[in-house]
């Protein structure tokens, strides 16, 4: 999956253009500052409809501008020629697929594949649990639509119990009973997606970690899924023992839950856990090797995708390499190849990155093409 050109309409500081695109990719060259993540930002708006930073969308609007516009023209591996936009003013988001609108962005989930790796995935590996679970989410939307759509139907039903729990006099048994069992039928999809990624991320994670760590690093990258819903790891794919365990850890909780007025057993309360060596990153992992993680956990995502979708999704490397030490850089590089589109910025150039990469130079919101990268 490639783009073949953007263009770019009132989003952030970044002038209003349209860029062909080369097969491989550019190079955004620029002082900090100037634009060159705004860039990546837009595309990530393509690929999931949202900012990569959790903004709001309006937040994306050039300042005394009414509205932003973002559009991508992306050719898949079949050939395949879609055009997809997104553009927001003050109080709505729209997407459009081929110039026609889409009432749900969760339908046109998947249009557009891009992986972004950026120095904050520190926060997916050593912050707090949330941030895995969203990212977790993030990929199987990216990979189901179905998925896409029932998240936000889980959402409300953990919404609506939680506004019963906090009514008083406390609501009686048989009428929490019932909203347990609509949490149940609506998270389960969530619950059984997360534990199946989760193990097919694994051992990607792993061998991602240990190429990228190098001969001198630790070995033994791991992921476990630890689901708040108390399931044996190996009935985790079984729907039926996920439902049984999982009424039962509400009913016993009902009287926890009214008393704190919410409900503490779900998928809001599922875990991603990284370790290395057996003990978890986020404890007891120096800052190079959270940081080796959080980049292993990325190219494993992007494997994943390819795998699940055929399609090979776009890299968005955010000053990537300048956090990492020329080994690592070298063996980052090696494991991208040039398989993938790429779109990195960088304050200077970076000779070691060439393979028709073009580079484009921003100053000031401005992106000037020049000759591609040696």
């Amino acid at each position: 999956m490639r783009l073949t050109e953007v263009g770019l309409d009132h989003f952030r500081n970044l002038a209003s253009v349209t860029l062909e695109v080369s097969p491989a990719g550019a190079v955004l060259v620029g002082s900090n500052g100037q634009g060159k993540s705004n860039f990546l930002e837009a595309i990530h708006y393509l690929a999931r409809f949202r900012s990569f930073r959790g903004t709001k969308h309006a937040d994306s609007i050039a300042f005394g501008a009414e509205h932003f516009r973002v559009e991508g023209r992306v050719v898949c591996g079949t050939g395949q020629s879609r055009m997809v936009a997104v553009a927001a003013d003050r109080r709505t988001r729209r997407v459009s697929l081929d110039g026609q609108a889409i009432a749900r962005p969760a339908d046109a989930a998947g249009s557009v594949l891009a992986v972004l790796l950026a120095p904050a995935d520190l926060a997916i590996i050593g912050g707090a649990p949330d941030q895995r679970r969203r990212y977790l989410d993030g990929l199987l939307i990216s990979t189901s639509r179905r998925y896409a759509r029932g998240l936000p139907v889980f959402e409300r039903a953990l919404k609506q119990r939680n506004e019963l729990l906090r009514t008083w006099p406390p609501v009686a048994g048989p009428e929490l009973a019932s909203w347990d069992e609509t949490l149940i039928d609506t998270g389960l999809p969530i619950v059984l997606a997360r534990a199946a990624i989760a193990g097919q991320l694994a051992h990607r994670f792993a061998d991602v970690g240990a190429h990228v760590a190098g001969p001198n690093g630790r070995l033994g990258y791991e992921l476990e899924y630890r689901p708040s819903v108390p399931v044996p790891a190996d009935s985790m794919s079984d729907a039926e023992s996920v439902v049984a365990s999982w009424r039962q850890a509400l009913t016993g909780s009902r009287e926890r839950d009214q008393r704190q007025g919410w409900t503490t057993v779900g998928p809001h309360r599922d875990e991603l856990v990284a370790k290395l060596g057996g003990r978890r990153l986020a404890q007891f992992g120096s800052q190079g090797e959270q940081r080796t993680a959080a980049i292993a956990l990325r190219l494993a995502e992007a494997e994943l995708l390819e795998n699940e979708t055929g399609h090979r999704p776009i890299l968005l490397l955010d000053d990537v390499f300048s956090e990492l030490d020329e080994d690592r850089a070298d063996r980052l590089l090696n494991r991208l190849g040039d398989r993938h589109q790429r779109f990195v910025t960088t304050p200077r150039p970076l000779p070691r990155l060439g393979n028709g990469l073009t580079q484009w130079h921003v100053d000031g919101g401005r992106i000037a093409p020049r000759l591609a990268a040696a």
